[in-house]
């Protein structure tokens, strides 16, 4: 089974959400003091494979050093990030989802944003800011679905069929 999983952090590189869909189970978001190794190692308990978007370079490093959680140890890393690279793809996620007809509600908000929606839930309690940031959130983790399908399919067409 997979695993899709995106976190967001605040300006100093903490962790403030972490959302994991995965299977039957469906989605789940952890948010700031909620965000212990354990609620994150049972949440992922089933899955074999986690699925990210540049995870390997910052998601899963993260994960590891404040959450004392090696998920590269434990999971199958597939890193999209790596495989729009290696199909010589050019371009972010948000990039990708508009090539790719992939719909955004969040459309605009990119990291540095989500950085500053947290802020303006932690220093004013606004809970418009968080809602946004969940959201945003939300589509970063489900919209690796289709793009998968997609570098998928791309891959199958590339080598016509030939066992990869």
């Amino acid at each position: 089974m997979k695993a899709y999983l995106d976190i967001e952090t605040d300006r100093e590189g903490n962790i403030s959400v972490i959302g994991i869909s995965i299977g039957s189970n469906g989605f789940k978001q952890f948010v700031g003091k909620a965000i212990t190794s354990n609620k994150v190692e049972n949440c992922l308990r089933q899955a074999k494979t986690i699925v990210t978007f540049n995870g390997d370079s910052f998601d899963l490093p993260q994960i590891k050093k404040q959450l004392n959680l090696d998920l590269a140890v434990s999971h199958r890393s597939y890193d999209l990030f790596k495989v729009k690279k290696w199909l010589n793809i050019k371009g972010g996620l948000k990039e990708l989802e508009k090539m790719y007809g992939i719909e955004r509600k969040t459309e605009g908000i990119d990291g540095f944003k989500a950085v500053q929606l947290w802020e303006i839930y932690r220093r004013h309690g606004r809970k418009d800011a968080l809602e946004l940031l969940l959201e945003y959130n939300k589509e970063d983790v489900l919209n690796l679905i289709p793009l998968e399908e997609k570098f998928n399919t791309l891959i199958k067409e590339q080598f016509h069929g030939q066992k990869v």
